[in-house]
């Protein structure tokens, strides 16, 4: 038993390593297919903000400027029409993201550990989801809510580390239900616990903090961090902050910490990085998928493996009680 769990833990350095590599292979090519899915999030969201900002600092010019504008009404009809187009494209760009959340454990599961890269379909992957999208969208549901509900919430990290191979599961395995690709998880996962966790942990470390961190880093050198953080800064000064300190202050919770949190340039910083951030971690999907369908493939030959020895032994069993009759 010693050995099979000193073999898991030296797997998980492996696919580790190679997914790193897988990655990198395959980067032109991901690079392109995730590229709509992340900045059709981004670049709406950035237009909607320029927008507001506009419309808020020009309300007051745009009525005087067009007898049509004197109505209230129509200028605030004239720039909802302006951001439907905008919220379409991040609806679409949303969802794409989320079929790529599952799609590309079916990519991987072929097409890892490959010494050259092949030219990949990636509309065929996320095919297989969409015709499964139904119990899709309710293994989204069923996971969110595992980890908002009280008192499920306290224990997420736990909860992280038993669902992180619920969408292998869920992508791989056939016309599988959302509570069977769950408990597949947890089972696989139960008697494993120690190497999925490492696992997790270096992909958390990696392109939730040191990844996002480094590119950060590198935007304030080039200037570019400063430029977004001017710019956010501008839409936060708009913010009613005052009248929401205000009232906060009224419940007598105001403190220091929280009233530097709420000013416009706390603010500008938090938007600035998150945005920052979030490129970064929208574009490393796919290696933390590469390495969880990489341990999912090793998860499932052992429970291969396991279920072969069982039917071995009850074949061996019968012969050996057949024989004595």
């Amino acid at each position: 038993m010693a050995k099979k769990k000193s073999n898991n833990f030296i797997n998980v350095f492996k696919i580790f390593f190679s997914s790193i590599h897988t990655y990198f292979l395959y980067l032109d090519q991901l690079c392109k297919f995730l590229l709509f899915p992340i900045l059709g999030q981004i670049i709406p969201i950035i237009l909607i903000f320029i927008l507001s900002y506009f419309f808020t600092t020009n309300f007051d010019n745009l009525k005087d400027s067009c007898s049509f504008f004197e109505n209230e009404k129509n200028l605030f009809t004239i720039f909802i029409i302006i951001l439907v187009p905008l919220f379409i494209v991040l609806i679409k760009a949303i969802f794409d993201y989320i079929i790529a959340f599952s799609s590309l454990n079916i990519l991987f599961y072929t097409n890892s550990n490959k010494k050259t890269a092949k030219k990949i379909d990636f509309s065929a992957n996320n095919n297989v989801v969409k015709r499964k999208l139904f119990n899709y969208i309710i293994l989204l549901f069923l996971v969110t809510i595992l980890f908002i509900i009280p008192p499920f919430i306290f224990l997420a990290p736990i909860i992280g580390i038993f669902l992180s191979l619920s969408f292998q599961v869920f992508a791989l395995e056939g016309d599988v239900s959302a509570t069977k690709s769950i408990k597949r998880s947890i089972e696989m996962i139960k008697s494993n616990f120690i190497p999925t966790f490492i696992l997790l942990l270096l992909c958390f470390a990696i392109t939730y903090m040191f990844l996002p961190s480094l590119f950060i880093w590198t935007c304030e050198k080039i200037s570019i961090y400063y430029f977004i953080l001017n710019s956010s800064e501008k839409f936060a000064n708009i913010l009613p902050l005052e009248n929401l300190i205000s009232q906060i202050n009224n419940f007598g919770v105001l403190s220091e910490p929280l009233k530097e949190f709420l000013s416009p340039m706390s603010i500008a910083r938090y938007l600035t990085e998150g945005t920052l951030s979030y490129i970064i971690i929208c574009f490393t999907l796919p290696f933390r998928c590469c390495c969880f369908t990489q341990l999912y493939k090793i998860y499932d030959s052992d429970k291969i493996k396991e279920n072969s020895k069982e039917t071995d032994e009850i074949v061996r069993r019968a012969c050996t009680k057949k024989g004595k009759n």
